[in-house]
């Protein structure tokens, strides 16, 4: 069973932030689903929660939790795909756990997996905790550990010189003891200051120009990273630069799992190419094939799903201030993933009213565009009402939702004293069988809708969270779990 398949008797009944009822979270899985859903200090469409994330994060430890906290501040950074809520959670457990055997190689699993990871866990430690705490032990032997690990190059390029933390900062709080001469060199030059930034991709461009010969010169010579050439698509297309080379590289699968891509980067360079008109079938096939690929590692899902899409008006909010990806893009892109990967799938959108997709399964991206822009309040009732409508008689029920249910404000009996676990048992009772219910949040308020027996509460935008709804299927638990199998 998933962590969560408790009786609904185990459970405080509560309010989300619309007022509407829902069921309290335990700390654990509150904590993981603000974590995978947190562009920390970023707002939401409800309010930025980080403040709630860090007293979370602490109290936890405080109660002797703090193993679990850093296993998600890992599991974040190396299976999310999130980096900066990593670092606070790793900065938050380094302060609260002092002298815990796990704290110092959480720091250093963190800390080399890129060679600025170290640097900022110990800037986001001085920016929560203030420039007069000494430093917890931990955390520095931990970022030395990877900083020894640090190759010539690595220490050139990782020196963040236009930031307030520095690398040169990192060595001289950690003193790590080079590899060899070569870097011991450049660790010295890096704190002097005399230590050239190598020339990157960004530089030769601004130098010769943005032009179809510089571009397949930087692509021939393998100088841009998966990332790069998925962001620059459209101005190498602009310039009329070679793409087979560089669209055989975005599509070969084993780039893309290496790339560890969140899988709406593929919908939002898709969709950035299609507004520009600079769509081409081999484009299309390509990143479909690469969207596809993104969830190679999820276990194909037998039998029939339901998947319910929030199309709501707080769908509409994006991740970052700087990001033009929604929370309904996210939603969409894991429901078109889920009937990708779904032996027969059944899937509707729901905000104020509710209403079938014409969903194939045979293109993902195709798929994603049949579903609406958001607006609309969010009336998750009218979901589950479109599918008993609809005589699909599904194995498994996934819906993607913030869980800020709000709608049918005129009928009384239902609004602000039911959860939508009632339309849940009304759809099992009609179809005569236990229905799995997978809720993923998206947005991590922190409270859920469902409760009991066969029902798996998941949060986050990568496509690990869709590995949840086959491995609590079988017994394997669900997204708590799985935190607290990651082994420090």
């Amino acid at each position: 069973m998933a962590r969560l398949n408790q009786s609904a008797r185990g459970l405080n009944k509560t309010h989300n932030i619309s007022g509407h009822a829902a069921y309290v979270m335990d700390s654990k899985t509150k904590l993981a689903t603000m974590a995978l859903t947190t562009l920390f200090a970023e707002g939401k469409y409800y309010g930025d929660n980080s403040g709630q994330l860090l007293q979370l994060a602490a109290e936890l430890c405080r109660q002797g939790e703090g193993a679990f906290v850093a296993k998600l501040a890992v599991w974040a950074r190396t299976q999310g795909n999130l980096r900066t809520v990593s670092h606070v959670l790793a900065a938050v457990v380094a302060h609260e756990c002092y002298g815990e055997p796990f704290v110092r190689p959480m720091v250093r699993t963190i800390a080399s997996q890129r060679g600025d990871d170290g640097t900022e866990m110990l800037a986001t430690h001085k920016a929560l905790f203030g420039s007069k705490v000494r430093w917890p032990h931990a955390l520095q032997r931990g970022v030395r550990d990877a900083l020894e690990q640090m190759s010539a190059y690595s220490i050139a390029k990782y020196q963040l010189a236009n930031r307030e933390f520095k690398l040169r900062d990192t060595l001289r709080i950690c003193h790590p003891t080079p590899r060899d001469a070569e870097t011991a060199a450049a660790m010295e030059a890096c704190v002097a200051r005399t230590l050239p930034v190598p020339k990157g991709w960004e530089s030769e461009l601004s130098d010769r120009g943005n032009t179809a010969e510089v571009w397949n010169e930087l692509v021939s010579e393998g100088r841009l990273g998966y990332m790069a050439l998925l962001r620059n698509l459209r101005n190498m297309i602009k310039v009329g630069a070679d793409l087979a080379p560089v669209l055989g590289y975005l599509g070969n699968p084993t780039n893309v799992r290496k790339s560890r891509q969140l899988p709406f980067r593929f919908y939002s360079a898709w969709r950035e190419l299609k507004v520009a008109g600079l769509l081409t079938t081999r484009i299309t096939r390509t990143l479909d094939q690469a969207l596809v690929a993104s969830c190679a590692n999820v276990e194909p899902l037998g039998g029939r799903t339901a998947v319910l899409v929030d199309t709501s008006g707080s769908m509409s909010f994006t991740l970052s201030g700087r990001s033009k990806v929604s929370c309904r893009d996210t939603a969409a892109v894991l429901a078109a993933l889920l009937t990708h990967i779904s032996d027969e799938a059944w899937v509707c959108r729901f905000d104020t009213t509710a209403s079938t997709l014409a969903f194939t399964g045979s293109s993902v991206l195709a798929d994603i565009e049949t579903v609406p822009a958001a607006g609309g309040g969010t009336d998750m009732a009218a979901g589950f009402e479109c599918l008993m409508k609809s005589g699909f008689d599904a194995d498994r029920v996934v819906v993607l939702s913030d869980n800020e249910v709000n709608g049918r404000a005129w009928r009384t009996n239902d609004y602000g004293h039911k959860t939508i676990q009632t339309y849940l048992e009304r759809y099992r009772a009609q179809v005569g069988h236990d229905v799995w219910c997978h809720a993923i949040d998206l947005q991590g308020y922190g409270t859920q809708q469902f409760t009991g027996a066969k029902v798996n509460i998941m949060a986050g935008w990568s496509e690990q969270v869709l590995r949840f709804v086959a491995l609590a299927e079988q017994g394997f638990g669900g997204l708590v779990d799985e935190v607290e199998a990651v082994e420090l």
